[in-house]
């Protein structure tokens, strides 16, 4: 009998660690393909890096887990943070992590473990970040209702990661009155739409490049996440009661404003199983499953279409993070190692100064490892990323020239300045002297 081949697996996370950090689990089987031993995951805290490493926030301590997929006995790194890590994402190329702490948003650079930027915009607690697809961009969202739309070129350009300095967002979006406690990005980059959920009752739809607010979404319960599934065609919403909203997009007539109750209609149907709040939601890469966790200690597979439960995954402590991933053959292996090792994040912020005793031309420079296009192997998108290359090269060398012409620039501004300091020097002494003159001879 031919091997079962593994084409997409349930990978979740719970609060407890007590018989492991995360788990991967079959589909078809229900079974444990391989589990990651550690501490409990908080919630939005569980990433995949590169295909290479799995990355799990800590639930009550200021760390972040690390193990290569196919280690899975212990864990390999622990990385310290500033704050315990509220939430957690890596870009789509595997270069850089960005992780929630607290109110401030931390973006690590993979290759050197380089504290790249920290951006404080918002208010209050973060708690829940996404990339889109292409990595040019990443969304925030935070206990203080406001969702941030982010450019990643931006915020690592020039001063924008100077000491007491944080750039500002493309777009700040305050369509929730409560805080957003999750966040899915779609497909397409810059021109992607992008869905919030908010305690408020809401779900907001809205275009990622402009901002604009596309559809919103209302129901009889708070909203803890949210998630769309491949064509974009419908959005699953899990309530703080246990039940999943199905809502079809295009449902006629077309409207901006929808209010779904808590029972079927035409517009939306409901998953009913869970007993507590739901956490988190993922859609299979054909639509046809739906992977949920909750704070009832199960997470549950639905086939979509029929509505029914076919999978219960029973866990310790209530339900962090779900996600169906399509694994690697390392992961359910166990065999190798990975291609590059870790560095450890840092805790303080990476400024130019830091690097005054590196040679000459590499001073400005960012180092990128690139693990996915090896010797040998030509890809669509390789001739794209060689231009990417060039224009960062380009971007740096203008750089260096305009550094060079604002050293000159502040060379004339002291000599200026000490210029016009003489000049007041000698109108000082000269009024004095006939201020006194006159004193005198009056």
């Amino acid at each position: 009998m031919a091997a079962h081949v593994v084409m997409e697996a349930a990978l979740t996370s719970d609060t407890s660690g007590q018989l492991w950090s995360s788990c991967l689990w079959d589909l078809q089987s229900g079974t444990a393909l391989a589990t990651y031993k550690g501490d409990g995951t908080a919630p939005r805290g569980l990433c995949l890096l590169g295909n290479q490493y799995l990355l799990s926030a800590a639930n009550n301590k200021p760390l972040i887990h690390v193990w290569a997929l196919q280690r899975r006995d212990h864990v390999q790194q622990r990385m310290v943070c500033g704050g315990r890590v509220s939430a957690m994402a890596v870009s789509p190329d595997g270069t850089l992590v960005v992780a929630g702490i607290a109110e401030k948003i931390n973006i690590w650079q993979v290759c050197t473990g380089n504290l790249l930027a920290v951006l404080t915009r918002h208010y209050q607690g973060v708690t829940c970040l996404s990339f889109t697809d292409d990595g040019s961009h990443f969304l925030s969202a935070g206990d203080d209702n406001l969702v941030l739309v982010w450019s990643v070129h931006s915020v690592l350009s020039g001063g924008s990661t100077a000491v007491g300095h944080s750039p500002e967002p493309r777009h700040t979006l305050s369509h929730h009155s409560l805080p957003v406690t999750d966040l899915y990005c779609g497909c397409g980059g810059l021109q992607a739409r992008a869905v919030s959920a908010s305690l408020d009752q809401t779900c907001k739809l809205f275009e990622v490049s402009s901002g604009q607010l596309l559809l919103s979404v209302s129901f009889d319960v708070s909203i803890t996440s949210v998630t769309m599934d491949t064509a974009e065609t419908h959005l699953f919403a899990g309530g703080t009661n246990g039940s999943i909203h199905q809502v079809n997009l295009y449902a006629q007539p077309a409207q901006r404003e929808r209010h779904i109750e808590d029972s079927e209609d035409g517009h939306a149907k409901i998953f009913k199983g869970h007993s507590k709040q739901v956490t988190c939601l993922s859609v299979s890469m054909d639509g046809s499953q739906l992977l949920s966790g909750s704070h009832d200690l199960t997470a549950r597979l639905w086939d979509i279409l029929s509505m029914q439960c076919i999978r219960t995954f029973s866990h310790k402590g209530p339900v962090t993070n779900a996600m169906l991933i399509h694994p690697p053959s390392h992961m359910l292996e166990g065999r190798g190692k990975p291609s590059a090792p870790l560095q450890q994040f840092q805790r303080h912020l990476h400024t130019q100064g830091q690097g005054e005793d590196m040679e000459e031309g590499t001073r400005n420079t960012v180092d990128v490892r690139i693990g996915q296009y090896q010797k040998g192997i030509v890809s669509d998108g390789l001739e794209q990323n060689y231009t990417e290359v060039e224009r960062i090269h380009n971007y740096t060398e203008q750089k260096e020239i305009q550094e060079k012409s604002d050293h000159v620039s502040k060379q004339d501004l002291e000599f200026e300045v000490k210029r016009l300091k003489h000049i007041n020097q000698e109108l000082y002494q000269y009024a004095a002297q006939n201020i006194f003159n006159s004193n005198g001879t009056s």
